[in-house]
């Protein structure tokens, strides 16, 4: 704006010339000072409609506090060099600010030309990288016109973490003591053994045998360990549940984010703890709007989870913890949310009123004395670790 208003105060100077002093020279650069630019204006429109901007990236899937680097690629359908060039970057809430908002180049016989632009990402989730208000200077650098292409938006998935608490034992220990049997007295299934466990064979432990197929309940009430030789397809499995319901528009602003990031990271950790402890489980998390449910069995399928779990995480799905009326026994539920709602702890106690154990786990900073009571509260620290609220 202060170019064109410099520009007027020039024309008009020249022009008052004209009237004043000399006509033939005052009209000679009055001339000029139309002419020109008109020209300049006219190439300047013309050149900014053979332009392209592309987004380039060799992966969408991020490690957190990597540094990345994305190019900017701008090419060019005409011989016509160009002038200032600028165009907006703006990133979401997930990305450490970057240094520069706002590039601006030049292209002469160049035909096209690549811009690096550095990002780091700091929280986990659905990211976006957008580019836009491109904007073209004319040759005298006195008017700018605004580039007609459509802005570009890229989504990038910045995975989490698999963290390692310094204390698990009081939740697994849990997990364990309202894990049911999965033995079915009236089974017709050969029993055989010294263990005489009806509906199952059994043997001690050897070193060496997989930690999964031991019997944690049986070798508490044994003292001893015992593993399960023939394994029944009825064998309940703990769930471990991600409800994001809770999240609104603050699941954009930074403060909102670092939550999603703990309760997701938490219960994937969970899940690997789990795992390292013999302990498979079912991971039932959002995706599309409805509640997706994948069995986890080894540690290669948290991180499979972990690259997949923000891809169609936009809307939350309505968990269900009801008890499962074809299970011949009680389930174990164990839900990482932002905060206990009144309709999460409904739900928690309508489900062990059913006979089911709800664990709920909350992110310590978000607890307080409005919090709205459960039958069983963890809360997880910032190091992950989990302390359960007598």
């Amino acid at each position: 704006m202060k170019a064109v208003f410099s520009y007027i105060v020039v024309l008009f100077s020249a022009m008052t010339y004209a009237v004043l002093f000399d006509r033939n020279a005052g009209s000679i650069m009055t001339v000029f000072l139309i002419v020109v630019p008109v020209v300049s204006v006219f190439l300047t429109v013309y050149a900014s409609r053979k332009m392209n901007f592309e987004f380039v990236t060799d992966e969408n899937i991020l490690k957190k506090n990597c540094r990345s680097t994305f190019s900017i690629h701008v090419s060019k359908d005409t011989f016509l060099p160009l002038p200032v060039i600028s165009f907006e970057l703006t990133v979401s809430e997930h990305f450490r600010r970057p240094e520069f908002d706002v590039y601006r180049f030049s292209m002469s016989e160049n035909r096209d030309i690549s811009i690096d632009i550095e990002l780091v990402p700091e929280v986990c989730g659905n990211a976006v990288v957008s580019l836009g208000k491109y904007y073209i200077t004319d040759y005298l650098g006195i008017f700018r016109f605004r580039i007609r292409t459509s802005e570009i938006s890229e989504n990038i998935i910045i995975m989490p973490e698999i963290r390692e608490a310094d204390d698990y034992g009081g939740i697994i220990h849990s997990i364990y003591s309202t894990l049911p049997d999965n033995d079915d007295d009236n089974s017709s299934v050969y029993v055989s053994g010294r263990t005489a466990v009806p509906g199952y064979e059994y043997r001690s432990y050897v070193p060496g045998d997989s930690l999964k197929k031991i019997n944690w309940k049986l070798s508490s009430k044994r003292n001893e360990l015992f593993v399960r030789k023939d394994e029944s397809g009825g064998i309940t499995l703990p769930n471990i549940i991600l409800d994001i319901t809770q999240f609104g528009e603050d699941r954009k602003k930074r403060s909102g984010l670092s939550v999603l990031e703990q309760i997701t990271e938490g219960a994937l950790s969970l899940l690997n703890e789990c795992i390292k402890n013999g302990i498979e489980c079912v991971f039932v998390y959002p995706r599309s709007g409805i509640m997706h449910t994948e069995s986890v069995t080894s540690y290669d399928d948290i991180e499979r989870i972990s690259g997949e779990i923000f891809r169609y995480m936009d809307n939350p799905g309505n968990i269900c913890l009801q008890h499962d009326e074809t299970s011949k026994s009680s389930e174990v539920n164990i839900v990482y949310a932002a905060g206990v709602s009144e309709e999460l702890a409904g739900k928690a106690e309508a489900s062990v009123t059913g006979g089911n154990s709800v664990k709920v786990v909350i992110p310590e900073q978000v607890y307080g004395a409005d919090t709205v009571p459960v039958t069983e509260l963890w809360l997880q620290r910032d190091d992950f670790s989990l302390n359960r609220v007598i």
